[in-house]
């Protein structure tokens, strides 16, 4: 089989484009490769990607490919939080463990922050790590709650950084509750997350690049 040209982890805000013969990565919104029909990949991942690939691969088996191949340790697990969804997959002595993949709600996917991130005009990588942290069950729900701690007079830094917080909690959960946790998304550029994951466990960013890795 030869080797793919055109790569893509098509997400939900955010695709991720390489093109292997020269070995560049494109981080461009969705919306945009939707516009354009004359937009095809050689492999691709990513639901929004199934009509534009010659070959599609499914995100958890892109995650774990991908795992394996930049990650060199026997036992590990690594989390990939999407704007839509946050999934993960554990390995042990190298061989798949466990996967799982949470499509059902957004209380631990990137779009909740970068939404309220933008209504804020906050910058995650200034706002500080809160000691508090707001229970995220639900993401509409933690919204009100947000609006709610607002009201009764925090700021919204304070009240965002105690909401980021319980992201990271969820994610934490969500994994399994390992000691180490690689992560995968986006969110590996949100210090503020990644400061607050480090409460619960080692934390070491993978990029966003992950799923790309697993393509080829």
């Amino acid at each position: 089989m030869p080797m793919p040209t055109i790569i893509a982890d098509c997400g939900s805000s955010w695709s991720k484009i390489r093109n292997l013969d020269v070995n560049e990565v494109l981080i461009v919104p969705t919306r945009q490769v939707l516009a354009d029909e004359s937009i095809r990949f050689d492999v691709a991942t990513g639901h929004l990607a199934r009509s534009r690939t010659d070959r599609y691969e499914n995100e958890l088996v892109a995650l774990a490919q991908g795992s394996l191949k930049l990650v060199q340790e026997d036992d590990f697990t690594v989390v990939d939080i999407g704007s839509r969804d946050t999934k993960f997959v554990r390995f042990t002595n190298r061989k798949l463990d466990k996967l799982d993949w949470n499509q059902a709600c957004g209380a631990t996917t990137g779009f909740t922050l970068e939404l309220l991130g933008k209504y804020y005009d906050v910058d995650y990588g200034k706002l500080p790590v809160s000691d508090q942290r707001l229970p995220v069950t639900c993401g509409v729900f933690a919204i009100e709650r947000i609006f709610d701690s607002i009201i009764q007079g925090d700021s919204a830094q304070e009240a965002l950084a105690a909401f980021v917080h319980g992201v990271a909690f969820n994610v934490h959960t969500f994994a399994q509750k390992p000691d180490r946790l690689y992560v995968s998304g986006g969110l590996c550029a949100n210090r503020c997350f990644l400061d607050s994951l480090w409460k619960y466990c080692e934390v070491i960013p993978l990029g966003r690049e992950v799923l790309l890795e697993g393509l080829y």
